[in-house]
């Protein structure tokens, strides 16, 4: 029997149609890529964020304890360090500053650095840099409040022939001709505002009085330092191989491994979220930062700026909070935080007060005033001594300007003077001009306790 032949077919073409659905298809996921992709980087910066923090908590109370342990286990020997040198670093970049922002204290930091001398059997006295905590900067933030460089390590800046700190920062080329080539911003307390954010910053921390009752009243202390006898150039604190001796707790490694487990899963949820992997790839994703885990607070917001900008500047300041009370370095001094920056130095000599706090010749006493004060009142003391000895046209002309000092909200030194003022009213010697500025001056001081009819009381009649 013949088998019937099939009838031959063509090609149908495809409709017209077909090419543009499939490019309108394509598009549309392009397109749906794009506008999903800032939720997707959303989603997967706070797994990778919150994922990693986990991991350092589980870091800084497991290995980290055993390790710092190990490490310090022969620094038996000690030394008495004496600063030689130091400095508050100022780390400011520009560039992370948000477009058309000039309140830049916010995303600033400062580190108190010192350079550290100490000698023993081996020769020369070495010297060691050592940095400690690390803070945010603020426009409340004061450099005399700034008496250690971490807990229970003192700091101190230099002193003057007058007992007095010389207040120092140090900053990058690169922040300073930011801060000398804008303008201050509307938060500064500075009125009228100055003409830079440099000028700003300068006037804002010169404050001569507050560091002279500080200075006299803090006492510069040495540095009990403690190494391995067979590597004296490698000092740190004692106090940190003290922590690092008493840290270790094994109970730890159950805390750290409560941490770790939802520290591994988060992170593996937001490699996910940022690859689209699976399988064997997206462990490897998520277990080969791990080594990272001892520079962690450098290496986790760098990897979750990859997924979202936000988060990573969240996740600096969560860790920098983490790491606050118990960071350190300890290097050479050439390799010390900005140890070679630029300088910003204040003497008390120098800046708005040059001319009525700086025109007085400090001497610390012996014994150094115990409380702040006894502090002042020996300050004013030597003050209105050597204010009285200048001739009436000299003091008026000082009154008159801590008087305009006051009213423009430069207002650190003014109760220095109040002794002398009152020393120039009860002066017969003094003329009419003399009087009156400083009874003005009074009148206005800060402590605001003398009224007009008071002073008429205690005035003597000029000659």
């Amino acid at each position: 029997m013949r088998k019937r032949s099939e009838p031959e077919t063509t090609p149908v073409a495809a409709p017209p149609g077909g090419m543009m659905d499939s490019l309108r298809a394509t598009i549309g996921q392009g397109l749906a890529t794009v506008v999903s992709a800032p939720l997707i980087g959303l989603i997967a910066g706070f797994m990778l964020l919150f994922g990693g923090i986990f991991l350092a908590m589980a870091w800084s109370v497991g290995p980290k304890p055993l390790l710092d342990f190990r490490q310090y286990a022969p620094f038996t020997a000690h030394a008495d360090g004496r600063i030689v040198e130091s400095w508050i670093a100022l780390e400011f970049d520009p560039a992370a500053l948000p477009k058309g922002k000039l309140y830049w204290q916010p995303w600033s930091q400062v580190t108190p650095c010192a350079i550290v001398e100490y000698a023993g059997d081996w020769g020369a006295p070495l010297q060691r840099a050592i940095c400690g905590n690390r803070l945010a900067f603020s426009d409340s933030f004061r450099l005399d409040d700034w008496k250690t460089l971490m807990p229970d390590v003192p700091f101190s800046f230099a002193r003057d022939a007058n007992g007095f700190s010389v207040q120092e920062l140090r900053m990058s080329k690169t922040a300073l001709d930011w801060l000398n080539t804008h303008p201050p911003s509307t938060y500064s307390r500075i009125k009228p505002l100055p003409a830079t954010a440099y000028a700003d910053l300068r006037e804002t921390h010169d404050t001569p009085l507050q560091v002279a009752l500080s200075s006299w009243t803090t006492p510069v202390k040495t540095i009990l330092l403690a190494y391995d006898p067979k590597h004296p150039e490698g000092a740190v604190p004692a106090q940190v191989v003290v922590d690092a001796r008493g840290g270790v707790w094994w109970g730890g490694w159950i805390f750290a491994l409560i941490f770790a487990v939802p520290g591994v899963i988060v992170l593996r949820m937001g490699m996910k979220f940022l690859t689209g992997q699976t399988g064997a790839i997206l462990w490897l994703l998520t277990l080969a930062p791990l080594l990272a885990l001892p520079w962690w607070s450098d290496f986790l917001p760098k990897l979750v700026r990859h997924a979202n900008a936000d988060w990573a500047d969240i996740g600096t300041d969560m860790l920098a909070d983490l790491s606050r009370l118990t960071r350190f370095t300890a290097s050479a001094p050439g390799d010390a935080l900005l140890h070679g920056g630029e300088r910003m130095v204040w003497n008390n000599n120098e800046g708005v007060y040059a001319d009525s706090f700086g025109r007085v010749r400090f001497a610390l006493p012996d014994p150094a005033p115990a409380t702040q004060d006894a502090a002042l009142a020996a300050l004013r003391t030597q003050a209105t001594a050597q204010i009285g000895a200048l001739d009436s046209g000299q003091r008026a002309a000082l009154f008159r300007h801590l008087r305009e000092q006051y009213d423009a909200n430069r207002q650190d030194v003014q109760r220095l003077f109040t002794d002398a003022a009152l020393a120039t009213l009860r002066d017969p010697g003094a003329d009419s001009a003399a009087h009156k500025a400083a009874k003005n001056f009074l009148i206005f001081a800060p402590a605001g306790q003398y009224a007009e009819d008071q002073l008429d009381r205690i005035e003597a009649s000029p000659q």
